[in-house]
């Protein structure tokens, strides 16, 4: 992962989820916005901080819906690392893979116009 968003120390800095084309669509609450985020770092396990923060929500919110997605199956539990679980997008997950399809189909429409 090229940005350390857990010790991101910018408070003017703009959460990735901000104005990307999954919320442009889907709208900016707070499940799109953590979908984005492990949308953003598929290949990367990611803890509670760096998702709040790369989705512009608090912790607790990313507390409050991490197990709605992780019963869904498109986000699961990778590890735990100093007692904090680490999650990332299910790339087995239909779901997820849609998911990613449609953000990549939103992104080649924007960029076609």
């Amino acid at each position: 992962m090229s940005t350390d968003y857990a010790d991101s120390d910018n408070e003017n800095d703009e959460p990735y989820a901000e104005g990307t084309a999954l919320t442009a669509l889907l709208g900016d609450g707070p499940k799109v916005k953590i979908l984005a985020a492990f949308l953003a770092e598929p290949d990367f396990d990611l803890n509670v901080t760096e998702v709040a923060n790369m989705a512009g929500v608090s912790r607790n919110t990313v507390y409050r819906h991490i197990d709605d997605l992780t019963e869904l199956g498109v986000v699961i539990k990778t590890r735990e690392t100093g007692g904090s679980p680490r999650y990332k997008i299910n790339k087995d997950n239909v779901a997820a893979k849609k998911l990613a399809e449609l953000e990549w189909e939103l992104i080649d429409l924007v960029f076609d116009d």
